[in-house]
């Protein structure tokens, strides 16, 4: 699975693909792969004030949102909570809730990470 990630042009980052296996997760998979996720302009959604820092994977700070611009199908179906936390923006997934190769398709997905900064 390959995932195509594009960086805001205040980042001034060429635009990278990374391989992925089926069932990994976005977040920690980036991580892995160097992408810094934790935007600091993400308007937290548990209450803390922005720029706080992350939620370790709680699904509650909104920090590793990234905007899915291809390949949703290949994402893991969103839960209510992240719905409801994003729903102003429906291209937007957590990371953190995100997992790739759903029922084990293969195929590409694109992303922006850090949206709000583009």
């Amino acid at each position: 699975l390959q995932v195509k990630l594009y960086y805001p042009p205040s980042q001034d980052l060429p635009p990278e693909t990374i391989k992925l296996l089926p069932g990994d997760n976005l977040r920690m998979a980036m991580l892995q792969k160097g992408v810094k996720l934790n935007d600091p302009l993400a308007q937290r959604y548990d209450g803390k004030p922005t720029g706080s820092g992350n939620c370790g994977s709680g699904g509650l700070c909104r920090t590793c949102a990234v905007s899915v611009m291809r390949g949703d199908e290949l994402l893991s179906p969103q839960k209510a909570n992240e719905k409801k936390m994003l729903e102003d923006t429906p291209r937007w997934r957590l990371a953190c809730k995100s997992w790739v190769g759903y029922e084990m398709k293969e195929g590409e997905i694109s992303i922006q990470v850090n949206p709000r900064q583009w």
